[in-house]
């Protein structure tokens, strides 16, 4: 093991400019798809500043040939090495309170190494805050784009996570409109806001508002953001309105502390996600999805199908006329404060918070991706803990090229509107033929075994796992003689 630290020292550390390192022999076992790999061995870990550059996957030397990990992400390393299984209570060693704030949180503490975090067990979680929003937005004639003209939102400060939800769901609210550029507030509109005594915040401009709601945002401080289709439109037409009017300090829709705004219109969501980072999006959409069946998943249906209620849609065209009195404008801007309530009922009748802590807790991933519906990532950091905590090696992350096409169970990774990546296409598999039976036709009784949980079963009953199955390497000399028999086919015919 000298040979192999010696190479990586003096011919890998310095090719890839890796000027700290720390290192230590370890005994570790293999039981995946790599052929020379053995099932237990000695190795070298390897430790290094992620300032420093990865090393490339196929990366061999003269003393080793093969290398694991260097893929890995930092949250992955973190999460795993630190055995954290979901939001849970972290002790925290020696922390040193940050000279140079990175995000927008009241405290912000550093701690020089991940062994100074550990898990604290059995404490129930805390109670969240949760932010409920709905908007109006109207298409601009000239520039076709979404213009903002009314946010409403609701909040909760103690929201509970392992209790039923509070009724009301919410404890205070408040809504701001403007005024599009082409349209002037009614004469009596302040007056009736105020017999209406509501929060209602009034905007000269969009910027205005935008900044009013960045501001709004950042006292409360939501945990949680609700929505409806808040990753397929509220979150980037929010944050492209925020770039177009040049508002400043965007980056407190999350809580990091950021300068460069990401790149907005990829479809995928990444870009909105990576803006909320610190916030846990919840899109009721996406969880409905996961957890009823309906015909659509479009807000009024959802109202009508889980709340029993009927929602009352303004057209956006009609928007503009709402602007001519103040009655029209202020039931515009109850419609939308009532779109928020539904939002955040529906989000209490299905559970979703309870539920998607339950199931990132078991996974072992990050709550905000359990919220985005993907099943395959729950079961990767599932086997991931397992594997680890078994002192297993785990396989590194394939890199592809070019986007391939997924079933229909990996299209739910992203939690979006699918229809929108045109380059994934869900598959379709025909099921089994079922005929009717015919009255008097069968003269023999039949008792048909339907398995709900057919798989796990069978994985159960004939410990079916990677570390059990002994997979051989191909064999040259069988792919030679299957080469000969197409031949063999080919002269025939």
């Amino acid at each position: 093991m000298m040979h192999v630290y010696q190479e990586f020292n003096e011919a890998v550390a310095e090719k890839y400019k890796i000027m700290m390192f720390k290192s230590k022999k370890v005994d570790k076992d293999y039981a995946f798809e790599i052929p020379d790999v053995p099932a237990s061995s000695e190795y070298l870990e390897v430790r290094y500043s992620a300032d420093s550059p990865q090393l490339p996957q196929d990366l061999k030397g003269e003393t080793f040939s093969h290398v694991f990990g260097t893929n890995t992400s930092s949250l992955e390393l973190f999460l795993l090495s630190r055995k954290i299984k979901g939001p849970s209570w972290l002790e925290i060693k020696s922390p040193q309170l940050s000279s140079q704030p990175m995000s927008w949180c009241k405290v912000e503490a550093v701690v020089t190494r991940p062994d100074q975090v550990s898990v604290v067990k059995d404490l129930a979680p805390p109670p969240v805050v949760v932010l409920s929003l709905s908007m109006k937005t109207v298409q601009n004639a000239k520039t076709h784009q979404n213009e903002i003209v009314a946010i409403a939102a609701l909040v909760h400060h103690t929201f509970p996570l392992d209790k039923a939800p509070p009724q009301p769901p919410f404890q205070t609210h408040f809504c701001v409109l403007s005024k599009l550029n082409d349209c002037i507030f009614p004469y009596d509109y302040n007056e009736a806001v105020k017999q209406k005594n509501a929060n209602i915040e009034i905007a000269l401009t969009e910027r205005t508002l935008l900044g009013f709601f960045l501001a709004k945002i950042h006292k409360i401080d939501p945990d949680v953001i609700v929505g409806h289709d808040i990753y397929g439109f509220d979150l980037e037409v929010l944050l492209q309105r925020i770039n177009s009017c040049k508002v400043p300090f965007w980056s407190k829709i999350g809580r990091l502390r950021r300068s460069v705004m990401p790149k907005l219109g990829g479809g995928s969501g990444f870009a909105e996600r990576n803006a909320a980072c610190g916030r846990i999006i919840c899109d009721i959409e996406i969880s409905a999805k996961e957890l009823i069946r309906c015909k659509s998943y479009h807000l009024s249906e959802l109202v009508h199908q889980i709340l029993k209620a009927e929602r009352v849609v303004i057209p956006p065209e009609n928007i503009r006329n709402a602007y001519n009195d103040s009655v029209h404008l202020l039931y515009m801007l109850e419609n939308t404060w009532i779109d928020a309530k539904f939002i955040l009922q529906i989000m209490c009748e299905l559970n979703v918070l309870p539920l998607a802590l339950q199931i990132t807790n078991i996974a072992g991933n990050v709550m905000s991706r359990t919220l985005m519906g993907g099943r395959s990532e729950r079961n990767e950091y599932l086997l991931l803990h397992a594997f680890t905590e078994n002192n297993f090696i785990v396989p590194d992350k394939p890199v592809f090229k070019k986007m391939q096409q997924t079933t229909v169970e990996d299209n739910d990774e992203m939690g979006t509107d699918q229809n929108k990546n045109k380059s994934r296409k869900k598959a379709a598999y025909a099921g089994g033929l079922v005929l009717e039976p015919k009255v008097g036709f069968y003269d023999k009784f039949i008792l048909l075994l339907d398995f709900n949980s057919l798989y796990p079963s069978i994985i159960q009953e004939y410990n079916i796992c990677f570390t059990t199955v002994h997979r051989e390497a191909p064999s040259t000399q069988k792919c030679q003689l299957l080469f000969e028999q197409f031949l063999d086919l080919e002269h025939q015919h």
